[in-house]
């Protein structure tokens, strides 16, 4: 026997009324009772770890003391972070299905797994050089007969050596949009403007034959991107001047943050740097009472792509959610 469809939802207002506020008395009631279990659990594993490293210590066993000290305080911090792991994953059993049917055509995979073409990232060179990623969150849909996949990405560099050292050089959304219009080239838009913007333009021109500086009769984009390409007169078809005031308008969103985008593959690929993690919901120190609010930043941050690919057409949305 299957299951019974869940109604259409008209509105936002209307999934949270209807689907999600009726279950968050009891939700709330077991948040702070998980809070004060969390702090019980923090208190307690601090007690035992502490004294546990002071006898130690007495004894004159100093570094078994110190490693109590940090091997305890690790085991202990997840342990008293059970019940804040707990509440997250009741918040997102709550929340993210009945948004998920509200919003349509969008699959979400907390696990991305093999999703999200990274080898397509690197060749493209717009995050740096990473040897680690780190994947979560992804999301597959189409908006206006375009596909899209959008996940958060932790990349790193690991190096070799008697000291491996590991550097993040990036941290944020990695977005791929298909392109309706067939291209054959590859086309770099360079937003960083530091060493790293100068690592990746060396790295897109290793990778191809023939890449060049593109000139636009853009002057405000060009002041803020670098173009690259192997076919200029393709790249200048791409970058209309309405995809050129998307990326404009998604520079002064970042601030200081640089984006970074290619065409490759027929792809059109954007790098995010976001400081924060998305797609969170079910904070423990956070009350239910913030529930409606958290929903609303949660849809704005899952449609994402869905905005940017409007502006692709013309609608000039701000592509990134308020913070």
């Amino acid at each position: 026997m299957t299951e019974a469809a869940a109604p259409a939802r008209e509105s936002l207002a209307e999934v949270f009324a209807v689907e999600i506020a009726p279950a968050l008395p009891a939700l709330e009631a077991a948040r702070q009772d998980r809070l004060r279990k969390a702090w019980v659990r923090a208190a307690g594993a601090a007690f035992v770890v502490v004294l546990a490293a002071i006898i130690i210590w007495l004894q004159n066993y100093r570094v078994a003391a110190v490693a109590v000290l940090v091997l305890g305080g690790l085991a202990g911090g997840w342990w008293a972070l059970g019940p804040a792991r707990r509440h997250k994953e009741a918040v997102r059993a709550l929340f993210i299905p009945p948004l998920l049917r509200f919003l349509g055509n969008i699959e979400h995979h907390r696990d991305p797994g093999g999703g999200f073409e990274l080898s397509r990232v690197e060749r493209s060179g717009i995050t740096g050089n990473f040897n680690r990623a780190k994947l979560e969150d992804l999301f597959i849909g189409r908006h206006r007969d375009t596909d899209f996949r959008m996940v958060e990405a932790r990349l790193r560099k690991r190096s070799g050596g008697r000291r491996k050292r590991q550097k993040t050089v990036f941290k944020g959304l990695l977005c791929e949009v298909g392109v309706p219009v067939a291209f054959e080239g590859v086309v770099l838009l360079v937003g960083d403007k530091g060493a790293l913007g100068n690592w990746v333009v060396d790295k897109f021109r290793g990778a191809f034959d023939g890449v060049e500086a593109v000139t636009l009769d853009h002057g405000a984009f060009e002041e803020r991107f670098q173009v690259y390409s192997d076919t200029p007169e393709e790249a200048r078809c791409l970058l209309q001047p309405g995809l050129c005031d998307t990326l404009m308008a998604l520079a002064d969103e970042l601030g200081r943050a640089a984006v970074n985008c290619a065409f490759i593959e027929g792809r059109f690929l954007v790098a995010l740097p976001q400081r924060e993690n998305l797609f969170e919901v079910g904070r423990l120190h956070r009350s239910l009472d913030h529930a409606e609010e958290d929903l609303r930043r949660l849809a704005g941050e899952f449609t994402i792509p869905q905005r940017l690919i409007d502006n692709l057409h013309g609608e000039h949305k701000q592509v990134l959610p308020e913070s």
